[in-house]
């Protein structure tokens, strides 16, 4: 009974330290600078409970620095960007003894900084996401799903199908389907 208390205890520490272990293992960016470097930026604290990933560049599909903490600072260097149906700024951060220079969704900082959604995209309005196919219509397998408020970039085709009118959007570089009636116009 004891050994599988010990298996267990190890299996649940391992757990709770392979997140950091993973965070601590990640190569520094290259964009990384000296910690007196930082100057008298606009500051903002993270604000997502679980962490917010610090990204080599503004997307989802960029690769992942390391996780901040909430309630951490980060530095603000420049201005938004629009990428993804995300408002993505770009951002100085320090972390043991290190300043990591990347970019994050500015909706999990507090203040959020503001950015104008692209003019003709599409918003998504569906309360627990909209799949993106591959093809117009519920037969085509699904690329992904995106969450509500997503601003998506319109290709301008549009298809009927099943019963549906879909949308062609473009996204993470592919060209993909939504059902209309869960899309406004920005």
């Amino acid at each position: 009974m004891s050994r599988n208390l010990l298996v267990l205890f190890v299996t649940v520490l391992a757990l709770l330290l392979a997140p950091m272990a993973a965070t601590a293992a990640t190569a520094p960016s290259p964009a990384e600078v000296q910690p007196e470097a930082l100057s008298e930026e606009t500051t903002a604290t993270v604000n997502a409970h679980w962490g917010l990933r610090l990204r080599a560049g503004p997307g989802l599909s960029q690769p992942i620095i390391l996780v901040m903490r909430f309630s951490e600072t980060v530095h603000i260097t420049g201005d938004a960007v629009w990428e993804d149906g995300l408002s993505w700024v770009p951002v100085r951060y320090q972390r043991w003894g290190r300043t990591y220079e990347g970019y994050c969704a500015s909706r999990y900082l507090t203040p959020p900084v503001p950015v104008e959604p692209p003019e003709d995209g599409l918003r998504v309005t569906a309360w627990l996401g909209l799949r993106l196919r591959w093809g117009p219509g519920t037969w085509y397998g699904i690329h992904t799903v995106v969450p509500l408020g997503t601003i998506l970039e319109p290709t301008g085709v549009y298809e009927w199908a099943g019963g549906l009118r879909w949308a062609q959007v473009r996204y993470h570089g592919h060209l993909l389907w939504a059902a209309e009636m869960f899309l406004t116009p920005v």
